[in-house]
């Protein structure tokens, strides 16, 4: 059996202190952020310079048009068509404590890892898991808008100060699973991309189309074993994702319709999100983008504190163009 413990207490001060190792520290306990990872790497990350809100300008009518000719009479009629959706920023908050004794144990050793960076790492990656679980559930208390508001599986929800109710432009493309399961065969095609398809459908429009999924690991595995077989893997290039057909490409993204699916275990276990980036958007606060202040201590304690700081917020500007497959069996 692995040694779990050995005859001291492994505080922080112990472990990166008092023994020859390796300058690293693991984590064990997170699950990744592959969706944070994700929005990075596409662009989907925007910095605002300040403000109490996030404003979205947005055309939702466009008039009207009519062919003449000679002296007709042209209407004038105005139409408004232009209104704005608005978000609050929201802010998390991370702590790192240090005690005045963890500090001093800390210097014994140069050897080790200093205490303050492995406590700095240590609240920046619990900053990055909160976020990412956040963008996978709803917003409640204080918390960010997550894909469960933006692609809602409930029509007439109010979104950015929009209600969906009074305004239909502003429902997200929603389909609820049809048929016995994911990976069941029906006419020689899987139940699971045929569904796929009606949101990307319906989510999509000319070139204006989805470009990136995400879903549960369960439903990631299910898409994955379609493309799996006894004893071979069915691989596509690993060039131009957008090009590529559906299948398991040699970099670990499974694709479909070109369009990167990943897992996530934060993803609630029976929903596919088809997203198109281009319309979403993770806002960090200038500032505020994984800030640290500066070390206080309490008067009554001997140590101090300091917090990793985020001002964020998810928003959309077009909500049409986000689609969700839900209660998929």
């Amino acid at each position: 059996m692995a040694a779990t413990s050995t005859t001291e207490t492994w505080d922080a001060a112990w472990t990166l202190t008092m023994r020859a190792k390796r300058k690293r520290l693991t984590d064990n306990i997170s699950d990744a952020y592959p969706t944070v990872g994700r929005f990075r790497r596409s662009g989907v990350l925007e910095t605002e310079t300040g403000g109490k809100e996030i404003q979205e300008d947005l055309m939702y009518g466009l008039g009207s048009s009519e062919w003449f000719d000679g002296f007709d009479v042209l209407s004038t009629g105005s139409t408004d068509g232009i209104t704005a959706a608005f978000y609050n920023f929201r802010y998390s908050a991370t702590p790192i404590v240090i005690s005045m004794t963890e500090e001093k144990e800390a210097r014994s050793s140069d050897s080790a890892m200093k205490l303050l960076e492995a406590k700095t790492k240590q609240a920046m990656t619990k900053s990055l898991d909160t976020i990412n679980a956040a963008i996978h559930n709803a917003q409640s208390g204080k918390s960010i808008l997550g894909l469960q508001d933006i692609c809602a599986t409930s029509a007439g929800t109010t979104l950015g100060g929009i209600n969906a109710s009074n305004e239909t432009w502003w429902e997200p493309a929603r389909t609820a699973f049809s048929g016995t399961s994911f990976v069941t065969q029906t006419n020689t095609r899987y139940e699971g991309p045929v569904n796929m398809g009606t949101v990307w459908n319906n989510a999509s429009e000319a070139n204006d189309k989805t470009n990136l999924i995400i879903t549960s690991m369960t439903q990631y595995g299910a898409y994955e074993s379609l493309f799996e077989g006894t004893g071979y893997t069915r691989f596509t290039s690993s060039g131009n994702r957008q090009n590529a057909n559906a299948g398991l490409g040699a970099e670990g993204d499974i694709t479909f319709r070109g369009a990167p699916v990943i897992g996530d275990r934060d993803c609630v276990s029976d929903s596919m999100y088809l997203l198109n980036t281009k319309y979403l958007k993770l806002k960090m606060q200038a500032g505020l983008n994984f800030a640290k202040t500066p070390f206080k201590e309490p008067s009554n304690q001997l140590a101090k504190v300091a917090f990793v700081v985020v001002g964020v917020q998810l928003v959309t500007n077009n909500r049409r163009r986000q689609g969700v497959l839900h209660t998929i069996t």
